[in-house]
């Protein structure tokens, strides 16, 4: 996920710039209005300090911000937590993601069951982050 079509690249992952860049990036994706959700990742650096953002998709929106989602969304908030080079891995060689939970690599916390539910959410967020083929 280093480039998007028409712009230009990424800043470094896990920065305030790469959010916002990610949050502009998912401004004109559209996903379901029906999804209300919440997708928090906390990434513990080597230094064991944390870089935490999160993705909302509500009212047929997705949008991306830092820090932690707040507690509105404690009902509708799936959480991973990794260390860097395993969201590192994810973000910009398109690891799997399975992979790592698999490994012990990702934790997950909350109901895996509103994944699943918003999947085309999911992939419309996906194919929006991807670059062109």
């Amino acid at each position: 996920m280093t480039n998007l079509p028409g712009s230009s690249k990424a800043p470094r992952v896990f920065t305030d710039e790469w959010v916002a860049w990610l949050d502009s990036a998912l401004s004109g994706c559209p996903v379901d209005p029906g999804v209300d959700l919440a997708l928090e990742h906390r990434v513990t650096n080597e230094d064991g300090s944390v870089f935490c953002w999160h993705v909302r998709v509500a009212g047929g929106r997705a949008s991306a911000a830092t820090g932690p989602v707040g507690e509105e969304y404690a009902d509708r908030r799936v959480s991973f937590a990794s260390d860097r080079e395993t969201a590192r891995e994810v973000a910009e060689e398109g690891k799997s993601i399975q992979r790592a939970f698999a490994q012990g690599r990702l934790h997950l916390d909350g109901d895996p069951r509103l994944l699943i539910a918003a999947r085309p959410a999911m992939d419309a967020i996906g194919a929006a982050l991807s670059p062109p083929a």
